[in-house]
């Protein structure tokens, strides 16, 4: 590729964002994996972590090796943490947030509130099918 070509730039640098940005996913699912295992953070010394990420990226390669086809794998995750993050988690922390205030809630924020969880619970339903559509594809 010539230095000129502005498409090798936009390569480039979507490349090296790859790169750069997997370590710090990767630190956050091990630290996520340990505090859902309960370990302590005194217990999380340099031996204990370099141990759970060779185990993780052992296991992470024997699923690259294991699956060929990763459409069923995008469309599962895109049906379940999509719907999540788009519709039932803005929900729940504004339900939580309304619920925190302090002194008296107007009645139109007490509404807005059960739409809200209406949107979270279409968010579930649909959620629901994308997963059924996922499972139906394999």
């Amino acid at each position: 590729y010539s230095s000129a070509n502005h498409l090798y730039a936009c390569t480039h640098s979507t490349r090296s964002t790859y790169t750069r940005s997997y370590p710090l996913v990767f630190v956050g699912t091990r630290d996520g994996i340990l505090d859902l295992a309960n370990v302590p953070q005194e217990n999380r010394n340099n031996a204990m972590l370099n141990n759970h990420t060779f185990v993780l990226i052992g296991i992470l390669t024997a699923l690259a090796l294991k699956v060929k086809d990763l459409s069923f794998v995008l469309s599962f995750a895109g049906a379940t943490m999509g719907n999540a993050l788009i519709y039932v988690f803005p929900a729940l922390m504004f339900r939580s947030a309304v619920k925190n205030m302090d002194g008296d809630v107007a009645a139109s924020l007490k509404g807005e509130v059960n739409f809200a969880m209406f949107a979270a619970v279409l968010g579930v339903v649909m959620g629901a099918i994308g997963v059924k559509m996922a499972l139906d594809a394999l």
